[in-house]
């Protein structure tokens, strides 16, 4: 298993163009200085008024599908 930790800072306005059906993804850089990718629908839960905001921690199986989504 692999954990990876990144952080994100997207204000409401910007989430509408994602959320607008353009996009299906979103791809962050890790901590570890790795490019990961992730659905759009994996971090719907952590959306607020003010967008999505904080420091978040993956974790992938062996085969790199993700297991876990928390913030941190």
């Amino acid at each position: 298993m692999k954990r990876l930790r990144f952080r994100l800072a997207i204000s409401a306005a910007e989430l509408q163009y994602y959320y607008a059906g353009q996009v299906s993804a979103l791809t962050v850089m890790t901590e570890q200085g790795l490019r990961l990718q992730l659905p759009l629908h994996h971090l719907r839960r952590f959306v607020s008024h003010g967008g999505l905001n904080g420091r978040f921690e993956v974790v992938l199986n062996d085969h790199n599908a993700l297991q876990q989504l928390e913030r941190i």
